[in-house]
């Protein structure tokens, strides 16, 4: 399963990463992440995943982008990608500012249909009071040598709708914030499901790299992913105490132990 996750899934989700978020491919890329792909057999299927992150803030230039995210990605018998990605992220060229935000995407390759946040028809908000939607701010965010700031995300299929559902919680328990229809896409709730998670960074050629996580690299004071579930087609969560196929080069990331991993690095090291 590794020398797949390593080779094709890495690729993939570069592809769909430049494809879906600050609009232009990005010229650098890198990863640190874990992953988990379907079986053959069809013995195990996952449909969704959460996690809690600690998010961090950076003065990044237009060009650079680093942030923490979940993937769930499959494609159809074109092969045509279908992906929703959802996290945090400091993005100046998509928002205009470097702040922290609480970021979602979805995109479809065949159609080259999909956008940012709430920018286009797909994200659907449900009723409630939850203050958060796609593209806000996330303010506090941690400090290294002080109090951290967490946000749990959750992705997952809701079993009878087939609807993709996004949970956010801001240091707390993760609710439902709204879903993206399974209208929109042309295998995603239909076929087995891959999920990656972890740290994302890219940068224009001209600039250099942005740190990753908290800026430095494990174990101490890094960023991490901690509370790790997935979800099968029923909505079960099953915590994750084991150890998954995982990619990083310039920026390193930590074995899955007691559910939790640490990722990242400094800028300017790539």
């Amino acid at each position: 399963m590794e020398k797949v996750f390593s080779g094709y899934a890495l690729f993939f989700v570069l592809f769909l990463t430049g494809s879906t978020i600050g609009g232009c491919f990005p010229t650098v890329e890198e990863l640190a992440v874990h992953g988990w792909i379907p079986p053959d057999d069809g013995s195990t299927e996952y449909y969704g995943l959460e996690a809690t992150m600690d998010v961090y803030g950076f003065n990044l230039e237009h060009g650079q982008q680093t942030g923490g995210f979940i993937w769930i990605y499959n494609s159809d018998e074109t092969p045509a990608a279908n992906v929703i990605h959802a996290g945090w992220n400091v993005d100046p060229e998509s928002y205009n500012d470097s702040q922290t935000h609480f970021t979602t995407s979805w995109f479809v390759e065949e159609s080259k249909k999909g956008c940012l946040d709430m920018r286009c028809p797909g994200f659907q908000r449900t009723g409630g009071s939850h203050p958060f939607v796609p593209g806000q701010v996330i303010n506090p965010v941690s400090s290294t040598s002080r109090r951290k700031q967490y946000i749990t995300v959750r992705v997952s299929k809701d079993q009878n709708s087939g609807d993709w559902e996004i949970y956010f919680g801001f240091d707390g328990k993760a609710k439902i914030i709204g879903y993206y229809p399974r209208s929109l896409f042309t295998s995603l709730s239909n076929k087995p499901v891959n999920i990656v998670f972890g740290g994302f960074a890219f940068w224009k050629e001209h600039k250099r790299s942005p740190p990753m996580g908290s800026g430095i690299a494990p174990p101490k004071n890094a960023a991490s992913f901690s509370n790790l579930k997935f979800f099968d087609a029923a909505g079960n969560a099953h915590p994750i105490d084991h150890e998954l196929a995982h990619v990083s080069d310039c920026y390193p990331v930590t074995d899955v132990r007691d559910g939790m991993f640490s990722y990242g690095g400094p800028g300017n090291v790539c």
